[in-house]
């Protein structure tokens, strides 16, 4: 996966492109060790039409509480991210979502992923799950309160 861009794509063929450097960013943050905790960030990138392109994410801070079976993203760092790559890009670049790791090889969320996701994220326009494993990855689309799980190509 290194130096490669990750292509995802929705049953409605709209494509998620993750840039090679939000991809070796999210790579090392995997928990590999057995005291490796979870990390968290949100994803912020460009809605071209139905695609999105995913081009920076935050990264956990000592302010966020982390553990090695769950996280807490309350750094403020994470929401000054998305409102400086607003402000830079003259409001092309946007919150698109969020990401998490999970110490398992092939990720799947858990009901308090669902639970987390259904309160804390409703909008009409779509947005990016992704959960980073050992070895694969998890990444859906959630409109409203429909989560679609995407296919990498």
């Amino acid at each position: 996966m290194l130096g490669k861009d990750l292509v995802f794509k929705a049953k409605n063929d709209a494509l998620v492109v993750i840039l090679s450097e939000v991809v070796e960013t999210l790579l090392s943050y995997r928990q590999l060790a057995n005291n490796s905790p979870e990390s968290a960030g949100v994803i912020i990138g460009e809605r071209r039409g139905m695609h999105l392109v995913i081009r920076t994410v935050s990264v956990p801070s000592d302010a966020d509480i982390r553990t090695r079976f769950e996280v807490n993203r309350i750094g403020k760092h994470h929401q000054d991210k998305v409102n400086t790559a607003f402000r830079e890009s003259s409001g092309t670049w946007q919150y698109l979502g969020e990401w998490h790791t999970h110490p398992e090889n092939v990720p799947s969320p858990s009901m308090t992923d669902y639970n987390s996701w259904n309160k804390n994220l409703c909008s009409p326009d779509p947005l990016i799950l992704i959960i980073v494993g050992r070895t694969h990855w998890w990444v859906g689309k959630k409109i409203n309160r429909e989560i679609d799980v995407l296919e990498q190509i």
